[in-house]
């Protein structure tokens, strides 16, 4: 598991989603067969407002509304990979998002709209949403256990430059994806699609060839030349590791995971190392390097995404990526058949979670990034000679596509994107659209300026402070700046390893799940005072292990919803209503005392304590040493009554690098981390025994081992039904509570920052989240 899904305070970033995000309206405001459908990649659009005042307020004010036209919108820095298949930051993914379409689209929860085209209605925070996206898609579980994923897109969609799109362009689109040279973050070929396999094998990159060729020496071949191997291993032997060290260090300048200089120093020390100051990407690859028994492992378990292989294959260029024959392979992928010009069909061997995710797949125009010459789907070409994308990068610096704008350019720190005319949801309200490069400290600084109209800023008490100020009613919500508080996509945690805090060696014993329940009754009950006053607005309390913005999670008005260890030995409720915060501390020693009890322990009733518990219990916080966590109250307040029982529990607030490797060692007994979600709610890495005790991924450290569990596992990652995935979710997530050895303690907020005065608010998105943000409905924004 690397740093980027096990972190010890959640990083900030908005994560990209492959999926193509959907228009919608409440739907009692706007019904299915009259609205439009429409797309964005990523997040979702909604039916054209007004056009006529618009047009009539350019008529009357045209300089005044010329100026107006234009919203800007603050960013960081653009890698300039706006190529639907190569962009990696999420940076350069917003201008993805907003010039191209995908096949599917997605919902506030990040559930994938089947029936696109004619919508679906789906409830989301107590509000009906008709979604409408670019396609269709039909599931099929086979009897056999193969499955088949029917997709069929509108026939009534144009590129921004006229052309039509047809199916034609999602097959170009997926042929590129899974080529054996491809080298972009699509994973969609790890799909368990027929003859994938097939296709790919027989082929490779150069870079890799000589890899696997080893360094022994060169050897006559006609894969490559003694120059192009001695060449490879020069720079994989001298650069590649500082370029692996970069990549981490830009990874968290572009997350906001440093100080404000986001030097390599201050880098390394998030990451788990403590260099001087001034040390360089070269000094950082030698830390990391140093720390591990092989630089194999180093690599492993440090990677922000990349190995030093894919980076140095990168900077080599093309000679290196393009591909070189190894054996024979089939001319294409059995599984994909084109069924008419608006519909494919993909037969899979075995049913995959993930699939419906990666299936919706960006529309990219085969006539732009590919040539129509060398495309004839009956005769296996695709578009492109297999085993070169050198014509699909070169335009990766200027995208074009269907999506709501069309890309004027990239200068001085500043991407200009203008309305496309051809857009099938509606030409946009706003004209131009400039995305332009700032410091995150500036964002808000720069709307109440008017250098900025809206912006995503990291959320901390500086920025909120800043919000508040600017305003003339003190609050997030005033005459000069909206801000709307959006649930970010993970949470935070305490874990306890049920290997190592356990009665009598049998982790899943009813004495050993008692003890741990009973610790974590008493953490529980802290919750809310201590997370409230770290974090204030910039989070909340949760009750179940996983995070709010999922489909799949928990909603208070569910049948059996309840707050998180709030019921006793015996199952009857710890709290009422009536209570008093010192009453609830109260009742949760109460309870603890009786689980503690049925763990076996000896209590002597007029001393008030437990009198044989002779086991120090710790639990690590990484809070760096200066208590800077948002656990560490909720451990010290748990604490202090453990040691009026009796029970000792040692609170080590500690560094990031002791905290990792301890958990990677399976040795930490409690601690806090959160956890970074995927779109997807499959529990398979987390939660399955087949990854507990330094098995598998290592990635169990509750090493929760639990028959009945897995099964629900295996069955929720096999089902195509979301209601049925949810309800087998739900069981899970009783069964992981019930061992006690999870604590969900707050959900932190991401937030968009708006100026009040120039952008018509009412036009932004209503119930945003990270699936849906300010952009989902962008052909209806509009500027005062």
């Amino acid at each position: 598991m690397t740093k980027r899904r096990l972190i010890a305070l959640g990083l900030s970033a908005v994560m990209a989603v492959s999926l193509a995000a959907c228009g919608s309206k409440p739907a009692e405001e706007a019904p299915a067969q009259e609205a439009p459908a429409e797309e964005v990649v990523e997040e979702a659009v909604e039916e054209p407002v007004e056009e006529e005042v618009v047009e009539e307020a350019v008529e009357e004010e045209a300089p005044a509304e010329e100026a107006k036209a234009n919203l800007v919108y603050a960013t960081s820095t653009f890698g300039q990979k706006f190529s639907p298949f190569f962009a990696t930051t999420a940076y350069d993914m917003e201008v993805v998002d907003l010039t191209q379409v995908a096949a599917l689209a997605a919902d506030r929860g990040g559930a994938v709209i089947q029936k696109g085209i004619e919508g679906e209605t789906i409830n989301y925070n107590g509000t009906d949403y008709t979604y409408y996206g670019m396609g269709d898609v039909e599931v099929t579980q086979n009897d056999d256990g193969t499955v088949d994923y029917k997709l069929t897109i509108r026939d009534d969609v144009k590129f921004s430059d006229g052309e039509p799109v047809t199916i034609d362009d999602y097959i170009f689109s997926f042929y590129v994806l899974v080529d054996p040279t491809y080298d972009g973050s699509s994973t969609i070929y790890a799909l368990p699609i027929e003859g994938m396999e097939e296709y790919r094998s027989g082929m490779d990159s150069r870079g890799n060839v000589i890899f696997a060729a080893g360094e022994g020496g060169y050897q006559e071949t006609e894969a490559y030349t003694e120059e192009q191997y001695n060449a490879f291993w020069d720079y994989y032997n001298n650069n590649a590791g500082a370029d692996f060290a970069q990549e981490i260090v830009d990874y968290c300048k572009a997350n906001g995971y440093n100080g404000a200089e986001d030097t390599v120093a201050q880098c390394a020390a998030n990451w788990g190392y403590e260099l001087e100051e001034g040390a360089t990407a070269q000094d950082f690859w030698d830390a990391i390097v140093a720390a591990y028994d092989t630089v194999e492992e180093a690599e492993e378990v440090e990677t922000a995404g990349s190995t030093r292989l894919q980076l140095a294959i990168a900077a080599l260029g093309a000679d290196y990526e393009t591909g070189v024959e190894t054996g024979e392979s089939a001319a294409n992928v059995a599984g994909l058949t084109r069924v008419d010009d608006y519909t494919v069909n993909i037969h899979m061997t075995e049913f995959d979670a993930t699939a419906i995710y990666n299936v919706g797949l960006t529309l990219a125009p085969l006539h732009y990034y590919g040539d129509p010459a060398a495309y004839d789907y009956e005769n296996n070409q695709f578009g492109f000679p297999k085993g070169d994308l050198s014509g699909v990068k070169a335009v990766t610096s200027e995208p074009v596509g269907a999506g709501p704008y069309t890309f004027d350019g990239y200068a001085n720190g500043v991407v200009t994107l203008k309305a496309n005319p051809n857009y099938f949801q509606g030409e946009p309200e706003t004209k131009v659209l400039l995305l332009q490069e700032a410091l995150d400290s500036d964002y808000v600084p720069g709307i109440v300026t008017g250098s900025f109209d809206i912006a995503v800023p990291s959320i901390n008490d500086e920025t909120l402070k800043a919000i508040q100020d600017a305003n003339g009613n003190g609050e997030l919500v005033g005459d000069k700046l909206t801000t709307i508080l959006v649930d970010y996509r993970g949470y935070g945690y305490l874990g306890i390893n049920a290997d190592l805090v356990n009665v009598g060696g049998d982790p899943s014993s009813d004495e050993s799940k008692a003890l741990r329940k009973g610790f974590m009754t008493l953490f529980s009950v802290y919750r809310d005072t201590v997370i409230n006053s770290y974090y204030g607005d910039r989070a909340a309390v949760i009750q179940y292990p996983i995070s709010n913005t999922s489909w799949a999670a928990p909603k208070p008005a569910d049948e059996g919803y309840q707050q998180a260890y709030s019921v006793d030995v015996d199952g009857n409720p710890i709290y009422d209503s009536s209570m008093s915060e010192e009453q609830r501390y109260e009742a949760a020693k109460e309870a603890a005392i009786g689980y503690f009890k049925a763990a076996g322990f000896t209590y002597d009733e007029a001393a008030g304590k437990f009198t044989d518990v002779t086991d120090t219990y710790e639990v690590m916080i990484p809070g760096q040493g200066q208590q800077d966590h948002p656990a560490y109250g909720v451990a010290v307040a748990a604490s202090e009554v453990l040691e009026s029982l009796g029970i000792k529990l040692q609170v080590n607030d500690v560094g990031t690098s002791v905290w990792n490797n301890a958990l990677e060692s399976n040795t930490a007994m409690m601690w806090a981390a959160a956890w970074q979600s995927t779109v997807d709610p499959d529990m398979t890495q987390v939660y399955h025994s087949s990854n507990a005790h330094g098995a598998g991924t290592n990635s169990n450290h509750y090493s929760v081992d639990d028959p009945d569990l897995d099964t629900l596992i295996v069955e929720g990652r096999s089902s195509a039904d979301t209601e049925y995935r949810k309800a087998v979710y739900r069981d899970a997530m009783n069964i992981i509570m019930d061992w006690g050895c999870e604590l969900p303690l707050y959900q932190r907020k991401d937030c968009t920052v708006a100026s009040t005065e120039r952008i018509v608010i009412d036009t932004l998105p209503h119930d945003m989240t990270p699936y849906w943000g300010w952009y989902a409905e962008v052909q209806a924004l509009e500027i005062q």
